[in-house]
């Protein structure tokens, strides 16, 4: 056996200087209270595009050091480096380096779609906690093996479905539990907003953030089908299935988990979904689409398009007994009874912070995030069949129960 000195991680630093200085006769609780001002968690950012920029500075804001970024776009990591306090260690351009960092103790991930498999499973492997940017995986074979391979692990991660922190939807999961409404029997969901000009392809003309010289395309496609350079995917990515799934993947998951949330459903039983593409024809998947989702005992409507936002985004529950309805234009969740007579109403908060200070929580205290990567997978597969019936032209059946296509 080699008798050469292994490297002491700082966790493993920290909690054996604890157990010197507590032999020498100081309490734990006197050493908590030294190492406390410097015992932040610190983080990586991997994905430092619209999104993951502003997680990775609102990580900040709660306490957590940011030490690294990884990009494949420098143009990326100079943005998100504005954002920020002060500077960070260093930057990379493969995340595998920022990885290999034994002094990081977690990762925010906000890559494209096509890249949250590989990443979030090196990340995990490489012993670091991760909150990753929603929808979980870019298919449901993917989701399934991220759940499997990170349950190996004893790795915090939370997905980014942040209306899972927000205490409004907790509120109305709790009187709906409570049979205040009677049972659900229709739930509709929708997002609208109005974009007459695409900005993720409208901005890939920037030659500051999208240029071939600053980005290294191999390793934005990875996966993906080999093609040459093109600064609209680059931008866009969301709007081509190479890369994600569209509107229905991309807002999907936020009303799908508040709906599956709420109603305490397993998960649709069959999926059906139309739409088209309207408004945005540099878009391979649709700037308008609708999915009817069937779990048995109710069904859900879910609407979501990119032209008009009159509407804005909500939610609205209707049960035997009353509704429970999301009221955009006053920003807040009411309860009707069953004539339309206001029972109650309470406001709707901003949840990104919450959900954040979740997962900073659960890395200290090692208790499973509002937003676990079983529950995430389980909520994303609606959106899944639903891009499925849209493409194939059909109508998908599910086994909620068997996680897997039912036979008709």
């Amino acid at each position: 056996m080699s008798n050469e000195k292994q490297p002491v991680d700082r966790r493993e630093f920290i909690q054996l200087t604890a157990v010197a200085l507590t032999t020498a006769g100081m309490s734990a609780r006197s050493y908590a209270r030294i190492v406390g001002a410097n015992d932040r968690v610190r983080i990586g950012g991997i994905g430092c595009g619209d999104r993951g920029s502003t997680r990775i500075a609102t990580a900040q804001k709660l306490g957590g050091d940011i030490v690294a970024l990884a990009d494949v776009n420098r143009g990326m990591l100079d943005l998100t480096q504005k954002l920020l306090s002060g500077p960070v260690d260093k930057t990379y351009v493969d995340y595998g380096d920022l990885l290999a960092r034994s002094d990081i103790d977690a990762v925010i991930i906000a890559t494209p779609d096509h890249l949250h498999h590989q990443v979030l499973l090196d990340s995990v492997k490489a012993g670091k906690d991760a909150y990753i940017e929603k929808p979980l995986a870019r298919t449901i074979d993917e989701g399934s093996d991220m759940v499997v391979k990170v349950r190996a692990t004893k790795q915090i991660v939370q997905v980014g479905n942040q209306r899972r922190s927000g205490e409004h939807f907790k509120r109305a999961h709790d009187l709906v539990s409570s049979g205040a409404i009677g049972p659900i029997r229709f739930v509709r969901i929708w997002d609208f907003r109005y974009r007459p000009v695409d900005p993720y392809i409208k901005r890939s003309s920037n030659q500051t953030l999208f240029s071939p010289e600053l980005i290294d395309w191999p390793r934005f496609l990875g996966p993906a089908p080999k093609r040459p350079f093109d600064a609209k995917r680059a931008s866009g990515w969301r709007w081509y299935w190479d890369y994600a799934g569209g509107l229905m993947t991309d807002i999907g998951p936020h009303w799908l988990d508040v709906a599956m949330w709420i109603t305490g459903a397993d998960g649709p039983q069959r999926v059906s979904c139309n739409g088209g593409n309207y408004q945005s024809p540099d878009w391979e998947t649709p700037d308008n689409v609708h999915a009817i989702l069937d779990c048995g005992t109710f069904s859900i409507v879910f609407m979501v398009q990119f032209m008009n936002g009159q509407e804005l985004d909500g939610a609205a529950f209707y049960g035997l007994e009353g509704s429970i309805i999301q009221e955009n234009d006053k920003k807040m969740l009411v309860r009707y009874d069953n004539k339309r007579r206001v029972v109650e109403s309470w406001p709707v908060v901003e949840e990104g912070t919450a959900h954040m200070q979740n997962f900073l929580d659960c890395i200290k205290s090692r208790k499973q995030p509002n937003s676990p990567v079983e529950l995430a997978n389980r909520v994303l597969i609606g959106a899944h069949l639903a891009n499925e019936s849209y493409r194939t032209g059909r109508r998908v059946e599910w086994d909620p129960l068997k996680w897997q296509r039912a036979s008709r």
